[in-house]
């Protein structure tokens, strides 16, 4: 599509859980688009960075930090088709990463650059072809090359940074379905939206680089820490938290057994 034909969005869609902003924030310490992350030295000297932050012991738990933040615009991929009818540009060269200091929250901000979006097709049938190929474009083009490129540059398995994301997607999904605020706001797309999941759960496994599509998974859960009468979901994949100074495993975290999260759920209910 021409850049005649496309639209601009207003800021205020990149709603704060997408942990994205159209301007820069000043405060930043590192901005590097994600497409500057790609060269070896790059990545290494971002995560090392952000693993003095963190007071981590080497590269792999900010990786795992970096996609709990980046899970944001892979929700965001979802929710612009779906909600808004439009596909912004989510291409390496358009996103940006910055690293806020620890003074300023220690937290990673995703900025878009140009804000011009291209618009859903009017016909049903051309409208789920436009969208799935968005996500092999989104999932192939620019979450590919990052997550190989962030588990290069720490030594995790490939497979394990993509499964950081899984776990996020899947809340979002818990939102426009149960969430008392957001679910009634959602509900006129609430089709979309679940249609739109389903695609991206469906697509080959090639865009993702991987023998299984990391989206397509059967989510666990476990009696909720304090409420006996809730579920909480498990984590795909461990954020390793447990790494870093002060940390410990998640209540949630698929390392731990079932006697060992029973006991700390009795700890914490006890408290």
């Amino acid at each position: 599509m021409s850049e005649a034909n496309k639209i601009e969005f207003g800021a205020e869609a990149l709603q704060p859980q997408f942990y994205m902003t159209a301007e820069p924030k000043p405060e930043a310490e590192l901005t590097f688009t994600l497409e500057e992350l790609s060269p070896p030295e790059h990545a290494e000297r971002f995560l090392s960075r952000y693993a003095e932050l963190l007071k981590a012991p080497d590269l792999q738990a900010p990786v795992t930090y970096f996609c709990s933040w980046y899970s944001g615009i892979v929700s965001a991929s979802l929710y612009f088709p779906a909600v808004l009818g439009k596909r912004p540009d989510f291409s390496p060269a358009n996103l940006s990463v910055q690293l806020i200091p620890l003074e300023k929250g220690g937290s990673l901000n995703f900025v878009v650059g140009s804000r011009m979006a291209e618009p859903a097709p009017q016909d049903e049938t051309e409208r789920e072809e436009w969208t799935r190929a968005g996500f092999r474009g989104f999932f192939g083009g620019t979450c590919r090359p990052l997550m190989e490129n962030l588990a290069a540059a720490s030594g995790l398995a490939v497979g394990m940074v993509w499964a950081q994301l899984p776990g996020r997607m899947n809340y979002f999904a818990e939102s426009w379905r149960n969430h008392p605020q957001i679910a009634p706001l959602l509900a006129p797309h609430r089709e979309r939206l679940e249609r739109g999941y389903e695609l991206i759960k469906n697509l080959e496994a090639e865009a993702f680089g991987r023998k299984k599509n990391p989206f397509d998974i059967r989510f666990r859960f476990v009696e909720h820490a304090i409420d006996p009468k809730q579920q909480i979901q498990l984590r795909p994949s461990c954020c390793l938290y447990h790494t870093i100074e002060g940390g410990d495993f998640c209540y949630n975290c698929p390392k731990l057994n079932e006697r060992e999260r029973a006991e700390r759920r009795a700890r914490l209910r006890a408290q």
